[in-house]
C-alpha cells in the first residue's frame, strides 16, 4: 500500500511538473512571437476570462450603484444647501484640469505601447502559481532563475509601462475630487468620495510597480539574456 500511495504521488507530481513546464514552454513562444497551438488556446481562453470578469463587475457596479442611489434618495430629507462659491468654481476646474491630464496620459501610454500587444502577454498562459513566481523574482522578494530571465524581463517591462499611465489615473483622481468639492447633493458626494478613495489606492500602487519594474530591468540587463 505504502510504494502504491509512493508511485501515486510520484505519478501526480510528475505530470504537475510537465504541466508547468509545457506553460512556461508556451510563455517562451509568446514571447518569441511564435506562439505554438497550446499558447493560442490559452490567450483565448485568457481573453474570455477577462471579459467575463470585466462583465461581472460592470454589472454588480451597476447593481451596487442602483442601490446606494435608492437608499441615499430614500433618506433624503430635503434639498441640500448650494455650495458656497468657491466650490462651485475650484470643483469644475479641478474636473477640467483632471480631464486634460486623462487625455496627455492617454495619449503618452498610446505612444509608449501599453496597449499594445495587450491580449499576448506571455504571463497570460501561466498559471497563477507561475505568475506570482516571476512577479516575486522581479519585486525581488525571491531569487532570479536563469531559465526565466527573459520572461522576468518581459513582465518588469509591462510593469515599467505603467508609468506612462500614471498621468491618466493621476488624472481621474483629480476628475473625482473636483466633483466631491463641487457637489450639490449628498449622493454625489458618496459616489465622488468613493471614487477619490479608489483612485488614490492605485495612483501610488502603479508608481511602486513601475519603479520595481525599472530597478529589475537595471539589476538584469538585455545582454544577460543571452548568458
Amino acid at each position: 500500500m505504502v510504494d502504491g500511495h509512493d508511485r501515486l504521488v510520484a505519478d501526480v507530481g510528475g505530470a504537475q511538473a510537465g504541466s508547468d513546464e509545457e506553460r512556461w514552454a508556451a510563455a517562451m513562444s509568446v514571447l518569441e512571437r511564435s506562439p505554438d497551438g497550446t499558447a493560442q488556446q490559452r490567450l483565448r481562453r485568457q481573453k474570455m476570462v477577462v471579459w467575463s470578469a470585466v462583465a461581472g463587475v460592470t454589472l454588480v457596479g451597476l447593481g451596487v450603484g442602483a442601490l446606494v442611489a435608492v437608499l441615499v434618495l430614500g433618506a433624503d430629507d430635503g434639498p441640500d444647501a448650494d455650495p458656497p462659491p468657491w466650490r462651485e468654481v475650484s470643483g469644475p476646474a479641478l474636473q477640467a484640469v483632471g480631464l486634460v491630464a486623462m487625455a496627455v496620459g492617454a495619449v503618452s501610454g498610446w505612444r509608449a505601447g501599453v496597449w499594445r500587444g495587450i491580449w499576448s502577454q506571455p504571463a497570460a498562459v501561466l498559471s497563477r502559481a507561475q505568475r506570482r513566481s516571476l512577479l516575486a523574482q522581479v519585486r525581488g522578494k525571491a531569487a532570479v532563475e536563469s531559465a526565466r530571465l527573459p520572461l522576468a524581463r518581459a513582465l518588469a517591462q509591462r510593469m515599467l509601462l505603467q508609468r506612462h499611465l500614471l498621468l491618466f489615473w493621476a488624472g481621474l483622481l483629480l476628475q473625482q475630487v473636483g466633483r466631491a468639492v463641487g457637489s450639490t447633493g449628498r449622493l454625489q458626494l458618496v459616489f465622488a468620495l468613493v471614487g477619490v478613495a479608489g483612485y488614490a489606492i492605485v495612483v501610488p500602487a502603479l508608481a511602486r510597480m513601475a519603479g520595481q519594474g525599472e530597478r529589475f530591468l537595471r539589476a538584469h540587463p538585455a545582454e544577460f539574456d543571452a548568458t
